[in-house]
């Protein structure tokens, strides 16, 4: 990736309820350590419902479709801090756009550790504005019926969600 394709106007500091400060980017292609560090650390629990399946460890073609984006039909921001001496993603919002249907699917992952700081809420807020910039204006999701904190969270976004419960699962479209 030449370093003029890589969206620079897209980082940004955020400071957490917990009064921690992160840092925000565009997910790099060499993010791929760091995704599976944080895949790693989340609970069984949380990557259920962040798949809607249950991964033992991320597949080598699905990481690389997680870190390969062209920052348009696909776009992922990080959220990072430095643990140990170097840096930690501990969340990650993306959408992935299907041209076909013209929707975005909007997707997040929030390590454990981390939930309830605003992290996910600003994220999305985020992704759908970058996602607004570039000509969506839907964006749906696959969501288990049990995930209320994500149920929560699209409630404080102050965008009409709709559900459709389908095969077990909530279809949930975002209209912005």
């Amino acid at each position: 990736m030449s370093d003029e394709s890589y969206p620079h106007q897209y980082e940004c500091r955020l400071l957490l309820k917990n009064g921690r400060e992160v840092f925000i980017r565009p997910i790099l292609p060499s993010d791929g350590h760091l995704l599976v560090e944080l895949f790693n650390k989340m609970s069984p629990r949380s990557r259920y419902l962040r798949f809607m399946t249950n991964l033992r460890e991320l597949p080598e073609e699905l990481l690389h479709n997680l870190t390969h984006l062209d920052y348009y039909n696909g776009f992922a921001l990080a959220c990072l801090v430095e643990e140990d001496g170097k840096d930690a993603i501990i969340a990650v919002g993306r959408y992935s756009l299907d041209p076909d249907e013209n929707i975005a699917d909007l997707a997040l992952a929030v390590r454990d550790d981390w939930q309830q700081q605003g992290i996910g809420k600003t994220l999305l807020l985020n992704i759908i504005s970058i996602g607004k910039e570039h000509g969506i204006s839907r964006f749906g999701s696959v969501m288990d019926p049990q995930n209320h904190i994500m149920k929560q969270t699209l409630l404080e976004l102050g965008y009409q969600v709709r559900y459709f419960f389908r095969g077990g699962s909530y279809q949930v479209e975002i209209l912005v």
